[in-house]
């Protein structure tokens, strides 16, 4: 009999060790704190954001024959990296911003 819960998906996981200006980590336990979230969840929430969100890294990822793997649904499969977007005005990102909000 199928459950109304699915079961949950394990990632592996690797453990690293890295050291932050102190101002950093001191904005990190804040924002566990207002998430009510572990170090963790959130160190790898913001570098997943990062590396979707900035092009030049994904154009460099292309360039290298790589792609981005997918990390919001568990998978390990890879997806396709997406072309440059054409446009006259340049992308917060080629101005040296990234946007906060999806």
């Amino acid at each position: 009999m199928a459950s109304v819960i699915p079961k949950q998906v394990k990632k592996d996981r690797d453990q690293i060790t890295i050291k932050l200006d102190r101002d950093v980590l001191q904005n990190l336990e804040h924002y566990c704190r207002y998430l009510d979230s572990s170090r963790d969840y959130v160190i790898n929430q913001c570098l997943a954001f990062i590396f979707r969100k900035d092009r030049p890294f994904s154009d460099w990822l292309a360039s290298q024959g790589l792609a981005a793997c997918a990390e919001s649904n568990g998978t390990a499969a890879a997806q396709a990296v997406p072309k440059p977007l054409e446009s006259k005005a340049k992308s917060p990102a080629a101005q040296g911003r990234l946007p906060i909000a999806e």
